[in-house]
């Protein structure tokens, strides 16, 4: 049975306790959870099972976006955070 001391708070400020069930089968939305995990974790491997093309290196500092130019799909501009631009082709 619940005693009302369990929770009530001794003083003002005091944190109100939460009792959980640490019980994962008693949870009402287990399933749920399990889904949404199971349907990310596919997400998932899917974009890492892509193959692995090339690694764009040089720049000193993180690349803030890249660009392909309008007269040639073969070339590629990216824009580190620095202010350096670099071409790819």
């Amino acid at each position: 049975s619940r005693a009302e001391e369990d929770f009530t708070r001794a003083r003002k400020r005091d944190v109100d306790r939460v009792f959980r069930n640490p019980d994962p089968q008693l949870h009402p939305f287990e399933k749920q959870r399990e889904y949404k995990r199971a349907l990310n974790a596919v997400k998932l491997d899917k974009v890492f099972a892509k193959p692995f093309l090339f690694a764009l290196e040089g720049h000193m500092d993180s690349v803030w976006s890249m660009e392909t130019l309008q007269t040639s799909l073969r070339m590629l501009v990216s824009g580190a955070c620095g202010g350096e631009l670099r071409g790819w082709d």
